[in-house]
């Protein structure tokens, strides 16, 4: 599950799209906006982000079927 010393959840699902660094966005034009990267999140022990990456699950499942197998992995755990 990650560091231990940042774990506060665990994640159950698909890996996610990766947008780690904050933006601010500026109309151009009517049609045409400009996105600017304004900082860069980086995890404290592994001086890393996931930019591009993601953050892969704990529990790695379907979108659809996420919500159920959380649900049965508490249900077990409090069983």
């Amino acid at each position: 599950m990650g560091d231990a010393a940042l774990v506060h959840a665990e994640i159950v699902g698909e890996t996610a799209r990766g947008g780690a660094h904050p933006r601010e966005g500026w109309t151009v034009h009517p049609n045409l906006e400009l996105a600017v990267p304004v900082a860069r999140a980086v995890n404290p022990i592994s001086g890393t982000n996931w930019e591009g990456i993601g953050v892969r699950p704990d529990v790695p499942c379907d979108a659809d079927t996420a919500l159920d197998r959380e649900l049965a992995l508490v249900a077990a755990r409090l069983a």
